[in-house]
């Protein structure tokens, strides 16, 4: 590495003198982009549109994460853009003991009839048999709940009755009447109940959804939506190397059949995100979607393929193709535009394979350049042309300790997850992975928001990347090429 040219200025006077030692900074408390209460995680999300108030609720289970043998209430904050939020609020508590059966809660679902909200959620008790059951909550408001005792829903027969919940309740157009789905095993395979209600008191089956290769993998948190022409099904999969993640189906009714979308080349799209979101449902205002789910407080999956559960909330704008019927995920307006003021790029170090014109970076192979530390918030953006490039990209907690350095890697030559896509490696280990469609003419139009130790990166309005870097917050980052020369320009850093 050798000092940068004269267009680059001295490091930051932040932590260490050189600025490229590692700094130990504050992870803990209040996350005000990607949303987490000052005292605890957000699990899996419940989001819902009051038109009342033209204001998106965002429940979600609450986990303390301090021991407590019930736990996973139902609490939420409000937004009107996905770039700022309330402060935190209780909606539904769990049951005080080992005797009732919402002794934790599990996912479920807002909808309103006739000036009356109906939350219909899963009871969870390992004490007690069935396991699971679905029960209800009605408030006039969205903020005081009451408890319907009477109301309980457990499995059918021919179903696991320890694995029955995640109710998601929607208003069927087709049907004149309201549908519930539930997630549930049946005879060995993962699938999908339906009920049916014209009252949202009594339910009668109907069949179910089962084209899924889940084996005796439940299909966690669905959601049904409509865009356009197409009907979308979104489900979670809780155990599935490497795909532990949400994914959706498309249909042209909401009867199905379900199938996996497809580009104009033939190539599948099917997910929204790599592992760090989780549990994703959806909300629209009529114009807009957002998709909602976790992100996860661990850096990498444990032994069982496992993350640690819950931890923040992860946002993106969701639109469909009207031809293809794929669905893209892209940076919500006002959470790109929050961050407004103009930061000076300020480069550290630059190898022999790099050339710097202002804000633009030639980076020859195995070439590298680091900038400065940056504030626990903040948004990047750059383009970068691949036309002479197979493996590039970006990477934070660059200090001089490369076991520090999490690398985000754009791989437009090796198909080893059987398509071009981004990458995360810490050292040689693959963290996370989603699927990157390469256009014509090899650019890529780049937005990164960093909140703390979460980074999403979005490219070209498509494809969103979100990972949990344990080491990034207020350490310099860098770009680099380990297979040809890439050109980064226009970079730009903003607070």
């Amino acid at each position: 590495m050798t000092a940068c040219s004269d267009d680059d200025v001295a490091p930051q006077p932040v932590g260490p003198t050189n600025g490229l030692e590692h700094i130990n900074a504050a992870d803990a408390g209040l996350y005000t982009s990607f949303y987490k209460p000052e005292i605890g995680y957000v699990g899996d999300p419940m989001p819902f549109y009051n038109e009342a108030d033209q204001t998106f609720y965002l429940f979600y289970l609450q986990d303390w994460r301090d021991g407590r043998k019930n736990d996973h209430p139902i609490y939420y904050t409000t937004t009107r853009d996905y770039a700022s939020f309330t402060p935190i609020q209780a909606a539904i508590q769990c049951g005080p003991n080992i005797a009732h059966q919402d002794l934790f809660i599990g996912t479920g679902s807002c909808v309103e009839h006739n000036g009356t909200y109906y939350f219909f959620y899963t009871g969870h008790n390992d004490y007690l048999t069935p396991k699971e059951k679905l029960m209800l909550a009605t408030s006039p408001d969205l903020k005081t709940w009451t408890k319907q005792t009477d109301f309980e829903m457990v499995a059918p027969a021919e179903c696991d009755q320890n694995n029955f919940r995640d109710p998601h309740v929607y208003y069927d157009p087709y049907r004149y009447c309201y549908v519930m789905l539930v997630t549930t095993i049946k005879n060995g395979r993962g699938c999908i109940a339906r009920y049916t209600s014209s009252d949202l008191r009594t339910w009668t089956e109907i069949a179910s959804f089962t084209e899924f290769e889940s084996d005796a993998e439940i299909l966690e948190c669905p959601d049904i939506f409509r865009m356009g022409d197409k009907w979308y099904l979104t489900f979670s999969r809780i155990n599935r190397d490497p795909q532990r993640k949400t994914f959706y189906r498309v249909a042209n009714s909401p009867e199905g059949p379900w199938q996996i979308a497809r580009d104009e080349n033939g190539v599948a799209h099917e997910t929204f995100d790599g592992l760090f979101l989780y549990a994703g449902k959806t909300a629209s205002d009529g114009v807009n979607r957002y998709i909602s789910g976790w992100c996860s407080t661990a850096e990498r999956v444990h032994e069982g393929n496992e993350l640690q559960w819950a931890g923040a909330l992860i946002s993106h704008k969701i639109v469909s193709d009207p031809v293809t019927g794929c669905l893209s995920t892209m940076i919500p307006g006002a959470l790109d535009k929050k961050f407004g003021t103009s930061v000076a790029l300020k480069s550290l170090l630059l190898s022999e394979n790099v050339t710097a014109n202002s804000n633009t970076y030639t980076v020859g192979q195995g070439g590298k350049a680091v900038f400065a530390r940056n504030k626990a918030s903040f948004r990047l953006t750059m383009t970068i042309d691949a036309s002479h490039a197979e493996k590039f990209g970006l990477a934070f907690g660059a200090s001089g300790e490369q076991e520090n350095v999490n690398k985000i890697l754009f791989n437009l030559a090796d198909n080893h997850r059987g398509c071009t896509g981004l990458f995360m490696y810490n050292g040689a280990d693959e963290l996370n992975f989603t699927p990157l469609d390469v256009p014509a003419n090899r650019k890529f139009n780049v937005t990164v928001i960093a909140e703390k130790s979460i980074c999403t990166i979005y490219v070209n309005d498509q494809v969103a990347f979100t990972n949990r870097i344990l080491k990034m917050n207020e350490n310099p980052w860098m770009i680099f090429s380990d297979n040809g020369n890439a050109l980064f320009s226009d970079i730009r850093v903003y607070e």
